[in-house]
């Protein structure tokens, strides 16, 4: 357990029966940084990734682990996800590209839960929440890339696939969400809401996978600083309607704009050509 928490818990004595290694950082690292420096510190040959507001039940680990040992070609599996309060609700299935490649397909969001989705090899292009890596997978691309400091589980699924390895969402396997239902206003931006620091970089890192993306695309820069509007607007209303630190959201907000913006000036190697993607079974 990587913490970066101001006020860290004493989680080995809270689970005596669990072999616990409780890594505490004395400063903010971020979730790229964290967990590289968890699956750096295992020696096992699959690593499960899971974020603190993951609930694990009884199919979370099973099916991924079952169907990994016996497809050498997978390097990462992700389990389906379901609201923690409502786990008849589904939070996303899978996170397949769009035709563009500008968004995700979050498949499943938001709609009650599908039979004939569940159990089954489903594609996807991002790992959110939690996911099962295999160890030489993990090697051979060198993790999480840093300079993402929030959000990089795309950018590690396309280096995964540009290097040969298949990666999926197997929803045989479930993990809880422990986030807000939709429905409130601003329910959308939970985290951002309570979470200024995190803002700056979640905006920063979409500038910079979009360039990965595309990195051949004309007027890049002005093109997608409009594009990313999108979703900064109605984040931004949902900070106003969420948080009492308004002041320092909105500035958050800026850096992590001009910090985008300044930071795809820069060459960016694009990603190679994705593996076949074909059920592995």
């Amino acid at each position: 357990m990587v913490d970066d928490s101001e006020s860290p818990n004493d989680v080995a004595s809270a689970f005596p029966t669990l072999n616990i290694r409780h890594i505490v950082s004395p400063r903010r690292i971020f979730i790229s940084k964290a967990k590289n420096l968890g699956w750096r510190n295992a020696s096992t040959e699959f690593v499960y990734f899971i974020d603190d507001d993951n609930v694990v039940e009884e199919t979370t680990f099973h099916p991924l682990f079952r169907k990994m040992a016996s497809s050498p070609s997978i390097g990462a599996l992700m389990p389906g996800v379901v609201y923690a309060s409502n786990p008849d609700l589904v939070w996303v299935y899978a996170t397949p590209f769009l035709n563009s490649r500008l968004v995700l397909n979050l498949v499943g969001r938001n709609a009650p839960r599908n039979p004939s989705l569940e159990g089954t090899l489903l594609l996807t292009d991002a790992l959110p929440n939690a996911s099962l890596v295999r160890m030489k997978a993990l090697r051979q691309v060198g993790g999480f890339d840093e300079r993402l400091v929030v959000n990089s589980s795309m950018d590690f699924a396309q280096r995964l696939k540009g290097s040969g390895w298949r990666v999926y969402a197997h929803t045989a396997g479930i993990i809880r969400h422990d986030v807000e239902l939709p429905g409130k206003l601003g329910w959308w931006a939970t985290h951002g809401s309570v979470d200024p620091a995190r803002v700056r970089y979640e905006l920063r890192d979409w500038f910079l996978i979009s360039k990965r993306l595309h990195p051949d695309a004309p007027f890049f820069r002005p093109k997608f600083a409009l594009m990313s509007l999108r979703f900064v607007g109605p984040n931004t209303v949902g900070y106003m309607a969420r948080s009492k630190e308004r002041a320092k959201l909105l500035r958050s907000l800026l850096t992590g704009y001009v910090e985008g913006f300044e930071l795809t000036g820069l060459k960016e190697e694009g990603y190679r050509t994705n593996v076949l993607e074909q059920p592995d079974v």
